[in-house]
């Protein structure tokens, strides 16, 4: 089948201009050279001006897993704009403690885990705060991360996130994490075969906790000691 060919309006282009002027790159990333527009979304498609439907096979990097403009969703949301937007996190509101219930309530029951929830804004966020956890109940510092992964572009995130693209303008982070190829027998990174490689790499993994991880707690310092 013919691909259909590209449609650009004219207001596409003063808008690409604009863009090109006012708007962060830092935050738009120019994955084409021309990036496309979007007016409009309705289930797992997208619609560009001209109407033409779009499967999003990354749903907004799987933020809008049950779809576009879900209506149960987008009702709960409005719902709630028009009753309490927002509250400082000193005070509470009903819908924050029951929504923590339900998220808490269903951990427990798929994995045997009591917990509580940690609202944010963000996936970097969930990062920057997951680090500041291990960090306070283990006493140590270094993160082990697999070579390829992404987890944000704060630069807490971008500490364990291996891409130089993403830390290559920020300087020095002295506490970047422990890089390890993530194991994969497909396309083995060490070029390895599985019935004879005896899971090399979970080896260098466990290797890695034994000479870089090991450390004891320091009283005076605060900090551990390697």
């Amino acid at each position: 089948m013919k691909p259909l060919p590209m449609i650009h309006t004219t207001e596409e282009a003063e808008l690409r201009a604009l863009e090109a002027k006012y708007c962060s790159h830092g935050d738009t990333v120019h994955y084409s050279p021309v990036p496309k527009f979007f007016r409009g979304c309705e289930g797992s498609f997208l619609y560009d001006g001209h109407d033409r439907p779009y499967l999003d096979l990354q749903m907004w990097y799987s933020a809008v897993n049950f779809g576009y403009r879900n209506k149960p969703i987008t009702d709960a949301v409005k719902a709630q704009l028009d009753r309490l937007p927002q509250l400082a996190c000193q005070y509470l509101h009903e819908e924050k403690v029951l929504v923590a219930e339900k998220l808490a309530s269903e951990c427990l029951r798929a994995f045997g885990l009591e917990g509580r929830v940690q609202f944010n804004v963000g996936g970097a966020q969930a990062i920057e705060d997951s680090m500041k956890l291990v960090r306070n109940h283990t006493g140590k510092n270094l993160f082990m991360a697999f070579m390829g992964g992404y987890h944000g572009r704060t630069l807490g995130a971008s500490e364990i996130t291996s891409s130089y693209r993403y830390r290559r303008r920020f300087g020095h982070f002295s506490n970047r994490a422990h890089f390890v190829p993530f194991p994969y027998c497909y396309r083995c990174p060490y070029d390895k075969k599985f019935e004879t490689c005896e899971y090399y790499c979970v080896n260098q993994v466990e290797r890695l906790f034994e000479t870089e991880y090991n450390s004891f707690w320091d009283p005076k310092e605060k900090e551990p000691e390697f």
